[in-house]
């Protein structure tokens, strides 16, 4: 009989140690699945957070472009160009270009035709 017992008490012990392990086990079960459904929120959130801000930056470069477009459909600002007062015009000294004496320019242009009639 004391071998019998000896047996249910093992079978006791048994029992009381696997009910704690068997509830630590649950425990950490629904840890796990309560990070698993925490982990996936933030993954909606970050999706949901990626969206609004690809929206935004969407609107900002429509906004751009339509700034632009009305910026190009405006006439640009030609300030307008006054005459100037006569007396300014006639104290103006005259331009001093370079000039080319006739002379110079009938030898040219014989040497111009010198060549063009030998090489007809």
């Amino acid at each position: 009989m004391r071998m019998a017992t000896f047996a249910s008490a093992f079978a006791l012990a048994g029992m009381a140690s696997a009910a704690p392990a068997g509830a630590q086990n649950a425990y950490h079960d629904h840890q796990l699945g309560v990070l698993q459904a925490q982990q996936q929120m933030d993954r909606q959130r970050a999706g949901a957070l990626e969206n609004e801000f690809n929206a935004l930056s969407a609107q900002v470069q429509t906004d751009q472009a339509l700034d632009s477009l009305r910026a190009q459909r405006q006439a640009p600002a030609v300030p307008a160009i006054l005459p100037r007062p006569a007396e300014e015009v006639a104290k103006q000294p005259a331009l001093d270009l370079p000039t080319t004496p006739d002379a110079r320019l009938e030898a040219s242009n014989a040497r111009v035709k010198a060549i063009l009639d030998g090489s007809k």
